[in-house]
């Protein structure tokens, strides 16, 4: 697992998330926190350097305000 960074905001059905270590080819990749399965990476904008990250979580995730603030790993 690689880290990628922290959950920012909960819009709605979308994690927001910065990061340095994401690349191009992580999009499509499932996101974690710890071992739970919260999403799907499906876009990078922004600076390139430091891109926020979009994942679109789960539907069955009901409390998705309770992941801001937690470190989220790509697989």
């Amino acid at each position: 697992m690689k880290s990628v960074g922290r959950v920012l905001h909960s819009i709605g059905p979308l994690f927001i998330l910065r990061s340095k270590k994401v690349k191009i080819r992580d999009i499509g990749a499932d996101a974690y926190v710890g071992d739970k399965r919260i999403g799907k990476v499906i876009e990078l904008f922004g600076p390139v350097e430091d891109p926020y990250v979009k994942i679109v979580s789960r539907r069955d995730i009901k409390d998705r305000k309770n992941f801001v603030g937690k470190d989220v790993s790509i697989r």
